[in-house]
């Protein structure tokens, strides 16, 4: 019996020690593979956060090449944009064109000029040649007797030529350009008699040779010119 006993008691140890060993072997082996998890769980965050470094990575370089972009378009729209911008030069003939040249065109004699209207062209009935003569910057052009004249005030500039003397040179310019010009070849004092010009011995100037008679009231009477073709 007491063997018995003895070899129940030893059976029962032999079992608790394969047992302990098998428990120690299969804790060991959990503990293995749970290490394995945690290895691979670690190797899972380092592949996730280098995916994550080098997807930043490229969204700062995508940013940095559209900033570029934008940089070079406003660099060409602002050089596009000022060529269009660009003040053109003045046009010389600004001037020249705002210039007054009547109906006939514009006298111009040494220290004076003066608009030209024609007079035998006119078709106002109410406006007399005296009309065109009071006006500002206007001078009469007419025919009378066959010869051409041109009559404006003293004191509105045309007491210039009280001050020329024989071979002074004038001109007449018109809208297109072109030009008549003239050599004074004569100049007397004389009187304004109404349907004649005469000088102080009742010469008509009208008679004397001349292409263009121009004149002035002077003093007491009137200062005349005569102008041949230059």
């Amino acid at each position: 019996m007491k063997r018995v006993l003895t070899i129940s008691l030893c059976t029962f140890i032999l079992v608790l020690s394969v047992f302990a060993v098998f428990r120690i072997d299969t804790n060991a082996k959990t503990a293995d593979k749970n290490g394995f998890n945690i290895i691979i769980e670690d190797n899972d965050n380092k592949e996730k956060e280098k995916q994550a470094i080098l997807e930043r990575k490229k969204q700062e370089k995508q940013t940095k090449d559209k900033k570029e972009t934008i940089k070079k378009e406003t660099y060409t729209n602002t050089k596009t944009s000022t060529v269009k911008k660009a003040v053109p030069k003045k046009n010389p003939t600004t001037k020249t064109n705002s210039v007054k040249y009547g109906t006939f065109g514009r006298l111009y004699v040494p220290g004076y000029s003066v608009a030209l209207y024609d007079f035998n062209v006119n078709t106002q009935s109410n406006l007399s040649l005296q009309t065109i003569v009071n006006n500002q910057d206007s001078a009469a052009y007419y025919i009378n007797n066959g010869k051409y004249v041109i009559a404006d005030h003293y004191y509105q500039g045309f007491s210039a030529l009280a001050n020329l003397n024989v071979g002074a040179t004038s001109y007449i310019k018109f809208k297109d350009g072109s030009i008549i010009r003239y050599r004074m070849i004569k100049k007397s004092r004389g009187v304004n008699t109404g349907p004649d010009l005469v000088d102080n011995n009742g010469n008509s100037f009208f008679k004397m040779n001349s292409d263009i008679i121009m004149y002035t009231c002077y003093e007491d009477g009137i200062m005349v010119t005569l102008w041949n073709l230059a």
